[in-house]
């Protein structure tokens, strides 16, 4: 099962495009208990390096996310808000920081300056809706596995005052 589920990874990395495309099926044909899920440590393989923000990204709503100082003594204030983006992600929870401006927090005062948010791009995964991916072994047995891909999303982790 181990070697399936490396295989699994090995074939649905972006960094190994050399292997065959992985046979895929309509999820609304299989039995919804025949689906196996692959573990966090399988899926964070799959995301690859870099993929996990500690700062803004945890798997489970038990984790905390790693502190990180900002805005300290600048104008522009922001509050954190968690996204939960459903078990349908991984990772599943997202810290992103909004900005609170009052108008006339920046300098000038005039208006001219306002707080804006800067983000960073991440990758998540998601998990395919519509197929799922079929390993057939060397015995004839057929396993299916969730399929997951890759997704870009925009992070917001400060604000800074800007015209």
């Amino acid at each position: 099962m181990a070697a399936v589920r490396f295989l699994l990874i090995i074939s649905l990395s972006c960094l190994h495009v050399s292997l065959a495309r992985p046979k895929t099926a309509f999820r609304f044909r299989v039995d919804n208990s025949k689906i196996k899920s692959l573990d966090a440590m399988e899926l964070l393989e799959l995301l690859g390096e870099g993929g996990l923000s500690p700062e803004y990204m945890k798997i489970y709503d038990s984790d905390d996310f790693d502190p990180v100082k900002r805005n300290e003594g600048q104008a522009c204030k922001s509050v954190e808000v968690i996204e939960d983006l459903s078990d349908d992600y991984f990772p599943r929870y997202v810290k992103n920081i909004v900005c609170v401006d009052t108008g006339y927090t920046c300098k000038p005062s005039d208006g001219s300056f306002s707080c804006v948010k800067t983000t960073i791009v991440k990758h998540v995964l998601k998990r395919e809706d519509r197929y799922v991916l079929e390993h057939v072994d060397d015995s004839g047995k057929t396993e299916y596995f969730d399929l997951w891909k890759r997704q870009e999303i925009e992070i917001g982790v400060g604000c800074e005052c800007s015209n």
